[in-house]
């Protein structure tokens, strides 16, 4: 799909807001503006002959724990619902604003209900007596063009590998898979996993690749951050990454202790490989420095590219809303591929890839390493959904008669119909 920016509401002190609210807002703070009451409107003005919008808005929920866990957010258009979420954390959170909501419209009414609206002074020691629910940054909308928005889905929805039983820990494993792997995608090991890129949230993936011989130069490899700042980064090109002022090292581990590297820009969290008195402190920001400014260049080089697979895996829950956010600001960069990877459960078996949308894959693990121990992984469900997804990406992006090519050619059965319907609509 062809994603354009076409407008952006800074809900900041100072910003344009003021020209697209309705009702249901509180005045603008330095950094935000506050949904207050039970719901709140914005007005656009959507060309009716667009193919499709995405809405992308920018949340922080309104929460007092254990009284008060998450916010639910009801989004409609024009009164019909586009979507909805139960928000637990900062996110941006994205929906499809379907032609046929807007098509015949000279305005297009958003109505975002917020229906766990709270007041802080019923709740904590405080004065304010607003009805607070969400607080906005920005919201975006983007012009979309592309399959996503043309009904079925042009490729099946999942596809599921033979005899993907998880082994026992310890178990032989790579010598099977390197067959798996030629005989399914015609690549060797290491070249399979230099077809994908990963964009956190910490470095399994990377050490996947490692254990397949592959060390590909990745900005995010081995680097942690949150979902609503990696999204934020692709919104900027992550530009103005590797000042030195915005590093932090910081010494972890225990025996030989390693440097960690704090971005305070990004959120970036990621390792050096550096222990503790190998080098300066000077000098080893100076070398980050360098080598982040390189890394961005390269990753923005491979967005405009578009001729890897970008995985993103999250340790905790993520929404279906904000993987299509991500989703979206990858293809700003141009057609890229999307593998989203979620734990295995009763429907979809280790190994399942399904199709989410042209572009967009959600792949299903046995397991993901520890929290504490990454290097704890499981290689072959791993690579059992990378060489599903590879497969997928081929026969997606090649014409017919080289969608026969023997990589392709066993039959790719559909499994369950895709959850995240507010893509696949």
């Amino acid at each position: 799909m062809t994603v354009e920016l076409e407008l952006t509401i800074d809900f900041r002190a100072g910003g344009n807001s003021q020209s697209y609210v309705a009702g249901g807002w509180a005045l603008a703070e330095p950094d935000l503006t506050w949904m207050i009451g039970p719901e709140s409107q914005i007005i656009l003005r959507l060309d009716g002959k667009a193919e499709g919008y995405l809405l992308a808005v920018d949340v922080i929920p309104f929460q007092h724990p254990p009284e008060l866990m998450s916010q639910r957010l009801i989004v409609l258009a024009n009164d019909r619902v586009v979507g909805s979420s139960e928000v637990t954390r900062p996110g941006m959170l994205a929906y499809r604003i379907p032609q046929a909501v807007y098509a015949q419209s000279l305005r297009t009414v958003i109505t975002l209900q917020h229906p766990d609206a709270a007041r802080p002074s019923a709740l904590m020691q405080s004065v304010d007596e607003r009805n607070l629910a969400f607080s906005v940054s920005s919201v975006r909308v983007y012009r979309i063009t592309g399959e996503i928005f043309r009904g079925a889905v042009a490729l099946p929805h999942g596809l599921m590998l033979a005899g993907n039983q998880p082994r026992e820990r310890g178990m032989p494993e790579l010598d099977d898979m390197s067959q798996f792997a030629m005989h399914h995608t015609g690549q060797t090991l290491s070249q399979l996993a230099m077809q994908f890129e990963s964009l956190g949230e910490n470095c399994e993936f990377g050490l996947v690749q490692r254990r397949c011989d592959a060390e590909p130069l990745g900005l995010l490899r081995f680097s942690s951050t949150r979902l609503r700042d990696l999204i934020a980064g692709l919104e900027t090109g992550f530009e103005g990454i590797g000042d030195p002022n915005d590093l932090e090292p910081r010494l972890e581990g225990s025996g030989p202790k390693e440097y960690m590297i704090y971005d305070k820009r990004f959120g970036l969290t990621y390792h050096t490989f550096v222990l503790e008195g190998q080098r300066s402190l000077w000098l080893l920001k100076e070398q980050e420095s360098t080598r982040l400014k390189f890394l961005q260049r390269k990753f923005i080089e491979e967005l405009q590219a578009a001729e890897k697979i970008f995985v993103y895996k999250g340790l905790s829950a993520v929404n279906d809303e904000e993987v299509l956010a991500l989703f979206t600001a990858l293809n700003r960069y141009g057609p890229n591929v999307l593998l989203w990877v979620v734990p295995h459960d009763a429907d979809h078996a280790p190994g399942t890839v399904e199709v989410l949308a042209d572009g967009l894959y959600r792949g299903y693990i046995d397991r993901f390493a520890p929290s504490d121990n990454a290097h704890d992984l499981s290689l072959q469900s791993w690579l059992h959904v990378c060489s599903n997804a590879y497969r997928l990406m081929r026969l997606q992006k090649t014409s017919p008669s080289a969608a026969a090519a023997p990589v392709l050619a066993e039959p790719v059965p559909a499994v369950a119909e895709p959850a995240l319907a507010v893509v696949s609509q």
